[in-house]
């Protein structure tokens, strides 16, 4: 289905009231996997809204991205325990070790870095979500090994 197909299926679900706005650019989101020019373009058309206006709204909420996230997204949680443990040096050594920034994908498209807030494992803190796939009581030293098997398996 095409971005603009999901898009209106999701629209048709609102009511054009402002206290709707970010549920339903949280639902596009989940469905579209980001916000594109585009998506925003929609939203503020069906919401009698300038473009400016969501586009503000977007880059105010880190939550957003307005990147497609790559085929294997890499969310570090920074939540208490976590950033306790260690989150920002794994987030750091995700950085480095795959050349984006948070927020950022990967030229290929395989890989996008992200923060998260919590996942609720904070018993086995620092915890990395890569795709559904929890890896945890993460090392910085552990990262690199993370990336290599995740390439390898895109590969088979």
């Amino acid at each position: 289905m095409e971005e603009s197909e999901q898009i209106e299926e999701i629209f048709r679900r609102f009511h054009p009231e402002r206290e709707n706005l970010l549920l339903l650019l949280q639902e596009i989101q989940e469905k579209v996997g980001y916000l594109s020019r585009g998506a925003m373009e929609s939203v503020a058309h069906f919401f009698h809204l300038p473009p400016s206006e969501i586009f503000s709204i977007v880059t105010f909420y880190n939550q957003f991205r307005r990147k497609p996230p790559g085929r294997d997204p890499v969310h570090v949680c920074l939540g208490t325990a976590c950033y306790l443990l260690g989150g920002n040096l794994i987030l750091d050594a995700f950085s480095r070790e795959l050349h984006i920034e948070k927020g950022d994908t990967t030229e290929d498209g395989n890989f996008s870095l992200d923060a998260t807030a919590c996942f609720g494992c904070c018993n086995v803190a620092p915890v990395v979500k890569i795709n559904s796939q929890i890896y945890p009581k993460m090392t910085p030293g552990k990262v690199e090994e993370v990336i290599i098997n995740l390439r390898d398996k895109d590969k088979n």
